[in-house]
């Protein structure tokens, strides 16, 4: 169960870190 939730984070993490780019890119 461990490993789900480390990997469930990460997918988190690594979406919130798309749209934080996308929204820098839009932005500028």
């Amino acid at each position: 169960m461990a490993r789900v939730t480390i990997e469930d984070c990460i997918d988190k993490v690594a979406n919130r870190f798309e749209l934080v780019l996308l929204s820098a890119q839009r932005s500028r």
